[in-house]
């Protein structure tokens, strides 16, 4: 069985005011070409299918895509096999999985699931699944553990780092003890599909993450020697504890600036007897991101289009640096907009104080005649002045010592 191994593609999602759905649409039919380039049997979407913040209609839009897109794979056998992530949430999961199985009551088939459709999971489970070979691949499914999908109780805690914990545990117990469970067959292959934070996984964040934070798991929890464990939530494509079997496939598209890895898929082959070869890594260009800096605006603007000519796409961050302006803020915005339709954010860098003066130290204390005598006889024009002893006098008379 050919299998094609996906996460975190985050549909319906936003970076600001840019709609980033076309972006994401374009990625999710590079996907599909590539299913039917490797001849994949299965596709795997290891969670966070959707944004967290996605209207119910852009959800329906979302699958309406996915449907078209993948038509052809569905219509020669192919299988979607999809868990939730953390960003998935249960109310419009749910009415989803209950129009797929309104549509399809019954997608049973030899003591396993048909193929040809889209399965999406957001309870823990284990179904069967027969190649175009007839061979078996047994597929084991960890939704992210909300506490909702996981039988826990708020009574049970009092804080997130104690509910994180007993989710692990719950999580970490069930995987331990699913081999023994009625309809579970270890005389199969087994791919594990879990949207899970491994520890020892490198994330983009600048601390060091705990059980307050997320839920994590240990390698040993996996049950790694596993055919394969798919996995999804962490951002960056890698593999766990130098296992090349235990992978993260990364996100499926740059979603802000601080994702500059590279993107794709992971392709790879189970038989009777676990994993055939090394897995393959498929690489996706993902939407280009721009970070510029202008020194001098005047003089860089009207060379930034021919610079860029991924501008029209390209999601952009532009810093001003100080210095002379010839132009108003407002309109240095609007060229930058039409050089670059998908301009992000734009940056105006503050010019630093001066360490140094320049002029004069001005005594507090001191009085007003005392103060202003005192700069034109030591700063002002008046040191250089050949009458300077009589124009002294005379501003004597306009400030006598001692006043006010």
């Amino acid at each position: 069985m050919r299998i094609v191994h996906t996460a975190d593609w985050h549909l319906c999602n936003r970076l600001g005011r840019i709609d980033r759905t076309r972006d994401l649409q374009q990625r999710v039919e590079t996907v599909a070409r590539l299913c039917d380039e490797q001849r994949a049997d299965v596709l795997i979407i290891a969670g966070d299918l959707f944004s967290e913040y996605a209207e119910a209609e852009h959800v329906t839009a979302a699958f309406d895509h996915v449907l078209r897109t993948f038509d052809p794979f569905f219509a020669r056998g192919g299988t979607i096999l999809a868990v939730t992530g953390n960003h998935d949430r249960d109310g419009r999961i749910n009415l989803v999985r209950s129009g797929m199985t309104l549509a399809v009551p019954f997608a049973k088939k030899q003591g396993g699931i048909a193929g040809g459709r889209m399965y999406l999971n957001n309870g823990r489970g284990f179904a069967t699944l027969l190649g175009p070979d007839g061979r078996a691949v047994q597929f084991v499914f960890v939704p992210y553990p909300f506490r909702s999908r996981y039988d826990l109780s708020t009574a049970d805690y009092m804080t997130k780092e104690e509910e994180n914990n007993l989710l692990h545990a719950k999580v970490s117990e069930w995987l331990q003890s699913i081999t023994t469970m009625d309809g579970f067959d270890t005389r199969v292959p087994t791919v594990l599909i879990g949207h899970l934070h491994v520890r020892g996984a490198e994330v983009h964040t600048v601390y060091k993450m705990n059980a307050a934070d997320d839920v994590q798991f240990d390698f040993a929890d996996l049950h790694p020697s596993w055919a394969y464990v798919a996995l999804g939530h962490i951002h960056k494509p890698q593999t766990v504890n130098g296992q090349a079997h235990v992978r993260y496939p990364g996100s499926l598209d740059r979603l802000d600036s601080t994702e500059d890895h590279e993107h794709g898929v992971i392709l790879f082959e189970v038989g009777s007897t676990g994993l055939e070869g090394e897995p393959q890594w498929l690489p996706i260009p993902a939407t280009p991101f721009h970070a510029i800096t202008l020194t001098d605006v005047a003089a860089e603007l009207p060379t930034l289009a021919e610079k860029y000519p991924d501008r029209e796409s390209a999601i952009v961050k532009v810093e001003i640096q100080p210095h002379e302006m010839t132009m108003s803020r407002d309109e240095v915005a609007r060229q930058l907009r039409r050089v670059f339709p998908r301009l992000h954010d734009v940056k105006w860098i503050p010019r630093e104080a001066s360490a140094t003066t320049t002029g004069p130290t001005i005594d507090v204390r001191a009085s007003l005649d005392s103060t202003v005598r005192d700069y034109l006889v030591n700063h002002g024009e008046l040191q250089a002045d050949p009458d300077k002893d009589e124009l002294l006098k005379l501003l004597d008379t306009f400030l006598p010592r001692g006043g006010a």
